[in-house]
Parts: structure tokens; C-alpha cells; sequence
């Protein structure tokens, strides 16, 4: 199998890195304009780029992808696996640009997913089967333009696929490439409700954010945010997040015991200690408001809980509060920029069975 990954950023890096460790070819496609030109344009003149990578010892090594480049055509026709692990915001704009290249038979992954197939649907009209994913499986960090930093990894790194008769064969695959890939969510929406940054990111942010504003660059968010008060929004949140899914069929599960599932080896120890050691062990940040926690976790993923909440009959109050709250802070108005379920699947009614149906 050949991946390429869409994106060039730190999730990209690392995950091209991941693959490349494991052996198999791999190239790094960067479809935008943004970021630090000058490390992009090095790395793709050289070929390469180094990793440290601390979830394997601090072990060094120079990952040495197929290409790395710009040419939409080339990177998309080289690849049996396609990756996409820019933000959501882009989804819409990576579409359009892969859609002419892409073939039948291709895997798309979107890392993270908020339903964004459904998007991608709507362009590429090829027999493709596509994976999304809460969360990434390795985190880390370009340093200082000189060298990616692998700093945690997930030990289980869920997934779903659409269409769901797909999914043993994709998970087959993705598990030969990603040692902690061996479970499925039931579809793309239990995965969509249960990426942690449409939970963590806002709240963190709204209740915090004097503090983010005063402290100049000195705000450490897994540490400070989350007092035994902004706990239990994250509680009132999860109340909601847990009726939609059992109406789709998944079993309910709160916020915490779902990250000390991702992030902790042994599952015997308390859900919050868990937390609170991956809040110790965590890098600094936002260090300003106007920050990806807001202007993509609130429309893209609150925007199409809120949706789907609603069809359902489900009290969305909360999460109606914190985008209105976090639109006022930045002066947006997230609630028409929302990716609803309607703009999902194009139509402005949309019933339960429709959800249902564009998930299987």
C-alpha cells in the first residue's frame, strides 16, 4: 500500500513519519498557501525531514518520504491511501482539489472527521471508501522549523468507515500502519461526537479566556481550565452528547473515561487521575483567543451537534450557549458558518432516517 498524506503541518509530518517508520512508501501533499513556507520549501528540496520521536525512546531518525510537494495530480494518483490530516475548515477546498485525480478503489481517511465524507461525497463520484477519526493517534509538534517532535501517541486510536461494510477490511489495513489501530466506532457520527476538541477545546477557551488574554503566552490549559466547576459542564455537555448517540445505536460514554481510554495503557485507574496526568504532561496554550479551539471546533463540530440535536428533539441549550458565547468573545456569528447536517447532506429537511441512512 502507498499513503499519502494531505497536509504538512504537525499531524501531517508526524503521521508521514509513523508510515514511513513502519516501511511502507509514503508521500506529503501541501495544499495551501499557510504555515512556514520556508521549512516546507527545505524539507521538499531534501526529501526529508528529522523526527525525535519521544513515545519511542527519544529515538532520531530522518524520515525520507517518496516526494513532498504541491502538485495536487501527482500526489493523489501515487497513493493507494489517502490521509487527510489538515483542519476540518479545509475539508471543502481539499475536496474540490483532489476530485479529479482520485480513482476508484482509493481509501480517504479524515483526521479528525466531523462527518466531513459526507462532504467529499459530494465531488469525488468514485467507488472510495472513506475512514474518519476522533482524534490523531500521535501528537507532537514542528520545533523551531528545524525538526518534527513526537511527543504521545494514543494507545488505542478508534475508527469508523463509511460505508460500515467496509470497515474490517479498512481497519485490516490501517492496523498494519498504526501498531494502536485496532478498534471501530459503529459510523462516522459516534466518531464525530466523540472527538475530544469539540468538548475540551471550546469549553477550555470560553471559561478561560481573561485569563489566556492576561497571562501573555503563559496559559496551560490542561492544567488551569479545568476546575471541579468546569467539570461539570463537561458533564452537562456529555448528558446531551450521550442521548444522540444511544439514538443512533452506541453505547453512551462520558468524556473522561473516553480520553483515559485513548490515552491510558492501564484502564484501571481513575478516569479524572488520568486526565489530570495528561494535563501535566501537556504543552503550553492558546496564548490568544482567536484560536483553531474556536473557529473550528465551535462551527464545525458544536455547529453539527447542535443539528443533529435538534432533529433528534434533544436540549441543545448548552452547546448553543458556548458557540453564542464564543461568537461574542470574537465577534462571529459561528451559527451560520455551522457545518449542520443539512449542508451535509443537502437538503434543508432532514429527517432521522436520513442521518441514518448516510452513515451505513
Amino acid at each position: 500500500m502507498k499513503f499519502t498524506v494531505i497536509g504538512s503541518g504537525n499531524a501531517g509530518l508526524i503521521h508521514a513519519a509513523k508510515i514511513y517508520e513502519k516501511g511502507f512508501d509514503v508521500a506529503v501533499l501541501k495544499t495551501s498557501s499557510f504555515g512556514d513556507m520556508d521549512f516546507f520549501n527545505r524539507i521538499s528540496s531534501e526529501c526529508a525531514y528529522h523526527v525525535v520521536d519521544e513515545t519511542s525512546g527519544g529515538k532520531h531518525y530522518t524520515a525520507r518520504p517518496a516526494f513532498i510537494t504541491q502538485d495536487v495530480k501527482r500526489a493523489i494518483e501515487f497513493a493507494d491511501v489517502l490521509m487527510v490530516m489538515t483542519t476540518t475548515l479545509q475539508h471543502e477546498s481539499v475536496a474540490q482539489k483532489i476530485a479529479p485525480y482520485v480513482r476508484d478503489g482509493q481509501i480517504i481517511i479524515l483526521v479528525p472527521g466531523y462527518m466531513g465524507s459526507l462532504i467529499f461525497k459530494k465531488y469525488i463520484k468514485k467507488d472510495v471508501t472513506y475512514s474518519e477519526w476522533e482524534t490523531t493517534a500521535y501528537n507532537g509538534r514542528i520545533m523551531n522549523s528545524e525538526f518534527v517532535r513526537i511527543t504521545f501517541y494514543n494507545p488505542r486510536n478508534a475508527i469508523s468507515v463509511l460505508p460500515t461494510s467496509k470497515a474490517t477490511e479498512v481497519l485490516s489495513i490501517l492496523s498494519q500502519v498504526f501498531d494502536n489501530t485496532h478498534y471501530l466506532r459503529r459510523h462516522i457520527l459516534e466518531s464525530a461526537l466523540h472527538n475530544p476538541n469539540m468538548i475540551v477545546h471550546p469549553i477550555g477557551l470560553l471559561f478561560s479566556a481573561s485569563r489566556i488574554e492576561h497571562s501573555g503566552g503563559e496559559f496551560w490549559m490542561y492544567r488551569e481550565a479545568f476546575t471541579p466547576s468546569v467539570v461539570k459542564v463537561i458533564q452537562a455537555f456529555d448528558e446531551r452528547k450521550n442521548q444522540i448517540l444511544m439514538a443512533f445505536g452506541c453505547e453512551p460514554l462520558n468524556y473522561f473515561d473516553a480520553a483515559k481510554w485513548r490515552n491510558e495503557e492501564d484502564l484501571s485507574q481513575d478516569a479524572m487521575d488520568v486526565f489530570r496526568s495528561f494535563g501535566e504532561s501537556s504543552n503550553k496554550g492558546p496564548s490568544f483567543i482567536n484560536h483553531r479551539y474556536f473557529n473550528e471546533d465551535v462551527p464545525m463540530g458544536l455547529g453539527l451537534f447542535v443539528s443533529i440535536g435538534k432533529i433528534l428533539g434533544v436540549d441543545t441549550s448548552l452547546q448553543e450557549s458556548i458557540m453564542t458565547l464564543a461568537g461574542a468573545l470574537l465577534g462571529k456569528d459561528f451559527k451560520s458558518q455551522a457545518r449542520s447536517i443539512q449542508y451535509l447532506l443537502g437538503k434543508e429537511q432532514v429527517t432521522v432516517d436520513d442521518i441514518k441512512n448516510s452513515i451505513k
